[in-house]
């Protein structure tokens, strides 16, 4: 994911087990997050048209993406490091998963990213805006969707590490034409996993994608919120 996520994915894909403090600041935890098997799959508002043809410009990419002043308070600015890892996943059908987490993504054209901390990186958020032209952006979203449906543990290689994944769908916020929204369950060390929940939206050639990492106790509550926030912002840039 652009390695935006710098304390949460990101860190712990390039670094070892033992750098696990300094990868996931106040996100780590080392009971597991609680599942949210039951909740509804991934939902979306029905496509309203056929993806456009026209990609969105870098003005409205810069206007998709959360500001400072569109945060609760408490929240300060952050900055991730750049990266160029590669993310394999260890099976073809999980492959979208490790797509998400990748600096780069086969056809689509980068915009505007953003990153916020709360105190000492108690929680963290992380979002980019991506646009492709043609039918692109649904194309990507729609293999998300099927490896969501199929793919619900696999393991991720970058650098020379290897992490265990499980998948959980999580309900995803209405009002844009597609989002799949997801918690990723990363074993970093043995017995020890973190959970970021994960939105991937579509509104017409763009597509946003929002990562949340924070304690398991507040986590779900605070990610609907921040995600509401996001994707209705999002919508309204790539609507013009």
């Amino acid at each position: 994911m652009r390695t935006r996520i710098r304390h949460g994915l990101a860190a712990a894909l390039a670094v070892s087990a033992l750098s696990l403090t300094a990868a996931c600041g106040g996100g780590d935890a080392k009971d597991d997050a609680k599942k949210d098997g039951d909740k509804p799959a991934a939902t979306s508002a029905a496509p309203t048209s056929e993806a456009p043809a026209t990609p969105l410009t870098a003005a409205q990419m810069k206007a998709a993406v959360l500001e400072l002043k569109d945060l609760p308070s408490g929240w300060k600015v952050s900055k991730a490091d750049p990266t160029t890892t590669v993310y394999k996943a260890d099976k073809p059908e999980c492959q979208p998963f490790a797509d998400v987490m990748s600096d780069e993504i086969a056809g689509a054209t980068k915009g505007a990213s953003v990153d916020f901390t709360v105190g000492n990186n108690e929680a963290e958020l992380s979002e980019e805006v991506v646009t492709f032209a043609g039918t692109g952006a649904a194309d990507f979203t729609k293999k998300l969707g099927t490896a969501l449906n199929s793919c619900t543990d696999f393991t991720v290689e970058a650098e020379g590490n290897k992490i265990k994944f499980a998948a959980t769908k999580l309900t995803g916020p209405q009002g844009v034409e597609e989002a799949h929204a997801f918690g990723l369950s990363m074993e970093v060390a043995p017995g020890i996993k973190i959970t970021p929940n994960l939105v991937v939206a579509r509104q017409g050639t763009g597509v946003i994608r929002f990562l949340h990492l924070a304690d398991a106790a507040t986590a779900k509550k605070d990610f609907d919120t921040l995600a509401k926030l996001a994707t209705d912002k999002f919508v309204k840039a790539a609507q013009g």
